[in-house]
């Protein structure tokens, strides 16, 4: 019983120590604000939820609403690299979300309408690379998907995207 348990402790330690990593974070982009909308937290959600599910150690840091302030929200960025660093994650994940809330009839809601498009850089903690940068767009909102599912369907979207991408 002890060898197996043993085993067991020795085979999960050693998947944990090889296990991908990665920090998270969301900037929100074109709301007027400094106040961060669910759907950003829901954005952050899906895609922390998607990575976690298949073994993947993840982190993130507080979203940064951007209210373009570019000096203030390359600090927070910079900051959140270095608790990466810190952290021993392996790789930082930078998510822009760009709102359209021009036309919204409620900016606050997580509506899949309210999304622009979402720019997604990955970053190698230990050398700096850049290994993927891509813009993804929404599809057009609907009277099926402009809700808290559609903007959960879109951060999958972008978190399997991510996924595929990086294990070529």
């Amino acid at each position: 019983m002890k060898k197996n348990f043993l085993a067991l402790f020795l085979l999960g330690a050693t998947a944990l120590l090889n296990a991908n990593s990665f920090s998270l974070q969301i900037v929100q982009r074109n709301t007027g604000g400094e106040t961060v909308f669910d759907t950003s937290y829901v954005v952050e959600q899906a895609i922390m939820d998607y990575f976690f599910d298949r073994g993947t150690i993840v982190s993130n840091n507080a979203v940064i609403a951007s209210n373009n302030d570019a000096a203030k929200e390359k600090t927070l960025l910079r900051r959140s690299f270095v608790e990466a660093q810190e952290g021993s994650m392996n790789l930082f994940i930078k998510l822009f979300l760009n709102y359209a809330l021009e036309d919204s009839t409620n900016p606050t809601a997580v509506l899949l309408s309210n999304i622009r498009d979402a720019q997604v850089e990955v970053v190698s903690v230990s050398d700096l690379n850049v290994l993927l940068e891509e813009k993804f767009v929404p599809e057009k909102a609907n009277s099926l998907n402009d809700n808290r599912g559609g903007v959960e369907s879109f951060a999958t979207d972008i978190a399997v995207e991510i996924q595929a991408r990086l294990a070529k």
